[in-house]
C-alpha cells in the first residue's frame, strides 16, 4: 500500500496535519519545496524529490496555488494528488480550525451574516451563479458544512468569461489599486489582446517596496514589447483622503493598511478622486486587504461621475459581503452586480458591477 503525504508546512499544513491525525492518518512526511523546517509534530519534512513512490497518496493544504502545485506534481509522475478542494473534502474536519484563520471570520455570527442586508444585497445580482453562491456563502459562514463549501472558479480572476465586464468597452482605462507584483496587470494585457481592445493606460497602485519591485518589472516587459499602452505606477496605498498611514509590508499578497502597528512604517495614501478623476477612468480593481471601503470613499466622485466597471474583493472584512455593495449603490446606482469566488475558504470572492447604460460623461 503506498504511503500518505502531506503538501505544505506552513499554517494551513498544521492545520491540515492535526485533522488528519484526529481521523487516524499519519503522513509518512509532509512535503515541502522551500521549508526551512526538519520537521512539524514529529512528522519530517522532506523535499517532492525525495519521495520516489509515485503511486503515493498526496494531500496539498496550500490554498490559492493548490492546482498549481497539483498539476506540477502530476508533471513529476505522481499520480494521486488531491488539490486543496479535493484534500478538504477528504477531511473535512479541518474546516473547524481553518476558519478561524479566515479573514471574512468572526465568532458572532451577526458579523458573519446580516440576513437583511444580504437580502437586500441579493436582489442586485444579475444572474443565478451569483444568487446561489451568494447562498452557499451564507450557508457556509453559518453552518461550515464540507457540502456548502464553494470550490474554486476556475476562470481568470477579474476578467471572467461569464461576467461582460468588457463587453461595452472600447478601449481599456484601467486603475490596479493594490497591484501586487503585476499579475492583474498581465492578465489585463493578455485578456485585451485576445479581444482586440486597446488599453490607453494602466495606473497601477502598490505601497510594499518588495512587491513594487515585481510590478516594475511587469511593467518594463510590457512596455519593451510593444504595446502603446500608458503604464503608471503609483508606490503609495489607496484610501478616503490623501494622507499617511501606518502600513504593514509583509512582501505578499497580505500587506495591509494597520493603524496604530507598532510593527508598521509609514506610507503615503491617495484618494483616486484626487489622482485619477481628470483620466476617466472606465475599469477600477481594489484588492486593498480590507481597505476597500475607504477606498471606495476616496473614489466617489469618479465612481459617480463615470460609472466605470468595477472589480472588488469583498472577503477581507466579515461584513464587507453586504457592506460593500450598499457602499456602491450608495455612490452610485447605475450598476448590475455580479459574484464570484476564485479562492479556497472563499477568499478572493470578487464583486463585480457592471453599468447599466454607459453615461455621457464616459
Amino acid at each position: 500500500m503506498s504511503d500518505i503525504y502531506l503538501f505544505g508546512a506552513g499554517i494551513q499544513g498544521q492545520i491540515f496535519l492535526r485533522a488528519m491525525k484526529a481521523n487516524g492518518v499519519e503522513p509518512a512526511a509532509i512535503i515541502d519545496s522551500f521549508s526551512t523546517k526538519t520537521n512539524v509534530d514529529g512528522v519530517s519534512v522532506i523535499r517532492p524529490e525525495e519521495v520516489t513512490d509515485k503511486g503515493a497518496k498526496i494531500y496539498i493544504s496550500v490554498g490559492l496555488m493548490s492546482r498549481k502545485i497539483k498539476k506540477q506534481l502530476e508533471s513529476d509522475g505522481f499520480i494521486n494528488v488531491f488539490d486543496f478542494t479535493q484534500s478538504l473534502t477528504a477531511f473535512p474536519n479541518i474546516i473547524v480550525e481553518l476558519k478561524l484563520h479566515s479573514l471574512w471570520y468572526s465568532e458572532n455570527l451577526s458579523d458573519r451574516v446580516d440576513e437583511a442586508a444580504i437580502a437586500g444585497f441579493n436582489k442586485l445580482l444579475c444572474d443565478d451563479i451569483s444568487r446561489d453562491l451568494l447562498a452557499k456563502i451564507v450557508r457556509f459562514r453559518t453552518e461550515f458544512l464540507i457540502e456548502d463549501y464553494i470550490s474554486p472558479d476556475e476562470q481568470l480572476q477579474y476578467f471572467t468569461d461569464d461576467v461582460p465586464a468588457l463587453s461595452h468597452l472600447e478601449s481599456v482605462r484601467f486603475i490596479d489599486a493594490g497591484a501586487y507584483n503585476g499579475d492583474t496587470l498581465k492578465s489585463l494585457f493578455k485578456v485585451a489582446k485576445a479581444k482586440q481592445l486597446p488599453v490607453e493606460y494602466c495606473a497601477s497602485f502598490e505601497p510594499d517596496p518588495a512587491n513594487l519591485l515585481g510590478l516594475n518589472t511587469a511593467c518594463s516587459e510590457l512596455v519593451n514589447t510593444g504595446n502603446n499602452a500608458r503604464v503608471f505606477v503609483y508606490p503609495s496605498g489607496v484610501w478616503s483622503e490623501s494622507a499617511q498611514l501606518s502600513f504593514e509590508a509583509d512582501s505578499n499578497t497580505s500587506s495591509k493598511l494597520s493603524l496604530g502597528s507598532i510593527n508598521a512604517s509609514t506610507i503615503n495614501c491617495v484618494a483616486l478622486d484626487d489622482v485619477v478623476y481628470g483620466a476617466r477612468p472606465n475599469f477600477i480593481k481594489m484588492d486593498v486587504e480590507g481597505a476597500e471601503k475607504q477606498a471606495l470613499s476616496g473614489a466617489s466622485k469618479t465612481i459617480a461621475d463615470f460609472s466605470p466597471v468595477l472589480a472588488i474583493c469583498l472577503y477581507h472584512n466579515p461584513k464587507d459581503l453586504w457592506q460593500i455593495p450598499e457602499l456602491i449603490m450608495q455612490i452610485n446606482p447605475n450598476y448590475d452586480m455580479y459574484l464570484r469566488v476564485y479562492g479556497d475558504m472563499l477568499l478572493e470572492t470578487v464583486l463585480y458591477c457592471i453599468p447599466k447604460k454607459i453615461l455621457s460623461k464616459q
